[in-house]
C-alpha cells in the first residue's frame, strides 16, 4: 500500500470510483479495494480494481491506481512487480497524465510489463478524463 499525503488518499479513492463507473459493467463483474480496504483479493494481493467476465471467477484485468506521489521506485518494486508477476491477468497502472513517462521508466527499470491508463483532474480533484492505452 502506497504512502500518500491525506489529500492524495481522497484523490486515489475518487479515481477508483470514477474509473469503476466508466468500466464495462455489462460484460464484467467489477471489484474494488479503495483506501486500505482488503475485501477483494487474488492470492493475497489486493489491487485497486479487479475485473472478471460476468459470472466467472477468472480475473481478466487488474488496475492499480496511483497518484503523483505514489509513482516511485518503492511502489514499483513492492507492489507493481508483485501484481505483474503473481497475477495472471492484464495489468494496468492508472496514473496522472503527467506521471505516465515516469511510470513507464520505472516498469522498464524493474523489468515488468504493464499497460497504462492516465487520468486528469480539475482543481477540486474531480476526475475529468480517463484514457487507457
Amino acid at each position: 500500500m502506497a504512502i500518500r499525503n491525506p489529500d492524495n488518499d481522497k484523490l486515489h479513492d475518487n479515481v477508483i470510483q470514477a474509473a469503476t463507473s466508466r468500466l464495462d459493467s455489462k460484460n464484467y463483474d467489477i471489484y474494488t479495494n479503495p483506501g486500505s480496504s482488503k475485501r477483494n483479493g487474488i492470492g493475497g494481493n489486493y489491487p485497486d480494481i479487479i475485473l472478471t467476465k460476468k459470472g466467472e471467477r477468472t480475473v481478466k484485468f487488474i488496475i492499480e491506481v496511483e497518484t503523483a506521489d505514489s509513482v516511485n521506485i518503492i511502489e514499483a518494486t513492492n507492489q507493481w512487480k508483485k501484481y505483474a508477476t503473481e497475477i495472471k491477468a492484464s495489468f494496468y497502472i492508472l496514473v496522472p497524465l503527467a506521471s505516465k513517462n515516469l511510470a513507464i521508466k520505472l516498469c522498464k527499470q524493474i523489468g515488468i510489463s504493464a499497460r497504462f491508463g492516465t487520468y486528469e483532474t480539475d482543481f477540486f480533484h474531480n476526475v475529468i478524463n480517463i484514457h487507457y492505452e
